[in-house]
């Protein structure tokens, strides 16, 4: 019986997925039709503010609601083979214990720098992983490590999952080259992959910051004073685990992250540079797994078999993308998205540009909590605000902003989140106190971002 009100109390994405199909559905069959005409500008197609005029009603059968799906999975079929082979490559660092290497290592070196500089050297790691390489479950198994880690050296739990799964999840929000949700984002928007990196990048410093300075200041104050740790009343004592101290960051084991560092690099500048899009970037990751593959001597067998098993293991994610592709489809098919878009943007018409984005931002706040995935709630959101944004003189680049910073300032809040209560799970911490010590420095965030988006309608935010 708990086990089933658990799982309804996640919202799991499909489900939430199937009910915005239907109701996108009955919608189509209700809705006054319209339509906005279009032309290309320089490349990229754009909306005509004045042309909305009424077109035919184009309502969605019971048989196309149900081909929506596998429609959505072929739309999106390229995303989601690329973020299955990251999966797969991935899983090829995880099973030759690079990873738990590169993590041993950091616990070996906090026995001659303190416990203090390790936790901050973590916090950075996780906020670089989360925020650069856009990875959140995949760094689970390494949680309870850090959490141990972290009771270990005289603090609690709390600040083990903090400064690890949760460092992580919040750096989502300002992610420079996050692949799932800028990657999606920009494909959609027609904007050049990971443009406009600068602004995040400078934000996502100031969040790191902020985020760094809130976990050391409890963790120096509860390892002075035990009694004022939130997690004094739970008993995390089981959560201590011995370290593998044979696993050791060798030379092959160094030189496998290097390849790894070197691989976003070369994404990083392809999407830059060379306008590289979805099959160069899988492509760069597949020959970055063999490459690793090869110097950890794995067999070919071995390595298809780790990376299909990475795969497996990505496919959830994968297929919420193209389940949120299915969403497309109906309101696409069903004549909904010129409708909706003409009804926002009427209902913005007296708001700054500025108030516009505001609310798009805390729209996708809300929106977080029924699609936890950011990569699926890209492709459920963007087709809306990509228009909007056209028809209310706002950037298409700050638009995407406003989306990421809805998307990511909330992952360590809705706890229908999955992964934010895996990793509280994973530190035994309760979510009521969980909330108390994250809700003011969420305040905090939540100011920045008003600003840094007023700066971006100011500044033009581009390159468009």
């Amino acid at each position: 019986m708990s086990e089933k009100k658990k799982e309804g109390f996640n919202f799991n994405p499909f489900i939430v997925m199937g009910i915005m199909v239907l109701l996108c559905t009955i919608a189509s069959w209700l809705v006054t039709p319209g339509a906005y005409d279009r032309e290309v500008v320089n490349g990229i197609n754009r909306v005509i503010a004045t042309s909305y005029h009424s077109v035919a009603r184009t309502p969605v059968g019971f048989l196309d609601m149900f081909a929506a799906l596998p429609a959505g999975l072929n739309g999106a079929g390229l995303m989601m083979f690329v973020v299955m082979l990251v999966g797969g490559t991935v899983e090829i660092y995880k099973r030759t214990g690079i990873m738990g290497a590169g993590i041993n290592s950091l616990l070996c070196l906090s026995k001659r720098i303190g416990g203090a500089a390790i936790i901050a050297i973590i916090t950075c790691a996780f906020f670089v992983i989360g925020g650069v390489v856009g990875w959140s479950e995949q760094i689970i198994p390494f949680v309870p490590i850090v959490v141990s880690l972290a009771i270990s050296l005289g603090y609690d739990s709390l600040v083990g999952i903090t400064a690890s799964g949760l460092a992580c999840l919040i750096s989502f929000a300002v992610a420079p080259f996050n692949l799932f949700t800028v990657g999606t984002a920009h494909t959609i928007a027609e904007l050049p992959m990971f443009s406009g990196w600068e602004l995040r990048t400078i934000t996502d410093i100031i969040i790191c910051a902020l985020w760094l300075f809130w976990l050391i200041r409890y963790a120096n104050k509860i390892k002075k004073d035990p009694s004022q740790s939130l997690m004094k009343d739970y008993d995390t004592s089981s959560l201590v685990i011995p370290v593998d101290e044979g696993n050791k960051l060798d030379g092959v084991k160094t030189i496998s992250l290097l390849v790894l560092a070197v691989s976003f690099g070369i994404v990083v500048y392809g999407a830059l540079n060379l306008k590289w899009s979805w099959p160069q970037i899988g492509a760069v990751f597949m020959i970055c797994g063999i490459i690793t593959a090869i110097l950890n001597k794995l067999s070919p067998t071995e390595t298809v078999n780790y990376i299909l098993d990475g795969m497996r293991g990505a496919m959830e994610g994968a297929l919420i993308i193209g389940a949120a592709r299915a969403v497309q489809v109906v309101l696409t098919n069903g004549g909904l998205v010129d409708p909706l878009v003409h009804w926002m943007s009427t209902f913005m018409q007296g708001s700054s540009a500025y108030i516009s984005t505001c609310i798009m931002f805390i729209a996708n706040f809300f929106i977080n909590a029924l699609i936890p995935s950011g990569s699926g709630q890209a492709m459920a959101v963007m087709p809306l605000m990509v228009p909007l944004a056209d028809l209310l003189h706002i950037t298409r680049q700050t638009a995407t902003l406003a989306f990421q910073f809805g998307d990511g300032i909330s992952n360590t809040l809705w706890f229908t989140n999955g992964t934010l209560l895996i990793y509280c799970a994973l530190g035994k911490v309760p979510l009521k106190v969980w909330y108390k010590f994250i809700l003011p420095l969420q305040g905090i965030y939540f100011l920045l971002e008003f600003g840094v988006l007023y700066f971006a309608i100011a500044s033009g935010y581009g390159p468009f």
